[in-house]
């Protein structure tokens, strides 16, 4: 299902963000608990489907080209809590990809520029993101369970060009999602995809953001009952409320590159727990 109500919004947050023409009207000050202790579920019926796709229509400035993923059969005994170091030699199956790209409506099919150059691997116990292309927007969603509430913490290391944005999804469903958007260069915004219209739930600016390359963040995103909460390195960064998306859904994390790169960051670890 096209949804034009998606991309215009995408791309005036995104613009928005890397501009930083807005001010936050929250104090930084608030420390975050810390995460809870990870736990697995008793094994759950195989997920048969991939999730609802990122779709986008093209705009005559910007067409998009979209990737659907493919049908995975994710592992019956796949745990919904869970802590990944990425210390294995193979990346975790039961993960899926989509994404969004945007070029100049000139570009022809048959050019180098028309598809997306990037990679997702894991290794030296971390997973790599690379993106050579620019305004390309990937979603790495974790596949066999629905969640109506999740916390997504992970710890993230730039290691290529200080343009990039980093967030997470949650209740990600074919009508709508939530979307956490932060930039390296210590913005972020939380965003209300939905196909009666989108909302800009929050926006500001990070301080306790650490910047530049080899520079390590933790990322905190809860979604709880109609509660949405950022944090960066353990200090809360904004709490709303919103009751317009009650229904479980994926969560994931997303990584995007904006017109400069290559965007290189590798997560060291990731959990997704059950929030307090």
């Amino acid at each position: 299902m096209q949804r034009k109500w998606f991309i215009l919004m995408f791309l005036f947050a995104l613009v928005t963000l890397s501009c930083g023409f807005f001010s936050s009207d929250k104090d930084d000050s608030e420390a975050l608990p810390d995460a809870p202790a990870a736990a697995v579920d008793a094994p759950q019926a195989e997920v048969q489907h991939s999730g609802p796709a990122v779709e986008q229509p093209s705009v005559e400035e910007q067409p998009s080209q979209e990737m659907e993923a493919p049908a995975p059969s994710f592992a019956s005994d796949a745990p919904k809590f869970f802590t990944d170091e990425f210390d294995s030699e193979t990346a975790d199956p039961n993960w899926f990809d989509e994404y969004s790209y945007f070029v100049d409506e000139d570009v022809e099919e048959d050019d180098d520029e028309y598809t997306p150059s990037y990679s997702i691997e894991q290794r030296r116990g971390a997973l790599r993101f690379e993106i050579e292309s620019p305004f390309l927007y990937l979603y790495h969603v974790y596949g066999p369970h629905l969640y109506e509430d999740v916390r997504i913490d992970f710890e993230i290391e730039n290691k290529g060009v200080n343009t990039n944005n980093v967030g997470a999804i949650c209740r990600y469903t074919d009508y709508g999602w939530y979307e956490f958007i932060t930039t390296s260069g210590g913005y972020y915004s939380i965003m209300r995809y939905y196909e009666d219209g989108n909302k800009e739930l929050a926006t500001g600016g990070i301080k306790s953001i650490r910047f530049g390359t080899e520079k390590k963040n933790v990322y905190t995103f809860i979604c709880k009952g109609r509660t949405l909460i950022l944090a960066v390195n353990g200090v809360e960064i904004a709490k709303v409320k919103d009751e317009e998306i009650p229904d479980a859904g994926y969560a994931g994390i997303n990584i995007s590159s904006e017109s400069v790169v290559p965007v290189q960051v590798e997560i060291n670890w990731l959990q997704i727990s059950q929030p307090e």
